[in-house]
């Protein structure tokens, strides 16, 4: 990742508990904001038996400027995909910078 460089546009949505016509509950996602941000692609899937590569990559960490209000019930949209937030942290405690793993999301 290249600091201070935030080329990646990134959509966060917040988890919302909805109930359907026929009374069950459900829980979709409301787009809270949009921020630049670095994208690192951590890991690639691989089809072992099939000896080919998936294009889509497994889990990325994203870097933007600090934000208190995301957290791992949140998900994030980033080059066409979804994908589940599985940790935030702030790297040196100074409130300046985030950083999320997410995991990419699966129908």
């Amino acid at each position: 990742m290249s600091r201070g460089r935030y080329t990646h546009l990134v959509r966060f949505s917040k988890p919302a508990a909805t109930t359907d016509a026929a009374g069950q509950k459900d829980q979709t996602y409301t787009e809270q904001f949009t921020a630049r941000c670095d994208v690192l692609v951590l890991s690639s899937s691989k089809a072992q038996q099939y000896e080919q590569v998936q294009t889509g990559s497994d889990v990325v960490q994203i870097r933007m400027p600090y934000n208190d209000h995301v957290s791992v019930d949140w998900r994030v949209t980033w080059d066409g995909s979804s994908w589940d937030v599985r940790t935030v942290r702030d790297p040196n405690g100074l409130r300046r910078t985030l950083e999320i793993t997410a995991e990419r999301f699966e129908q």
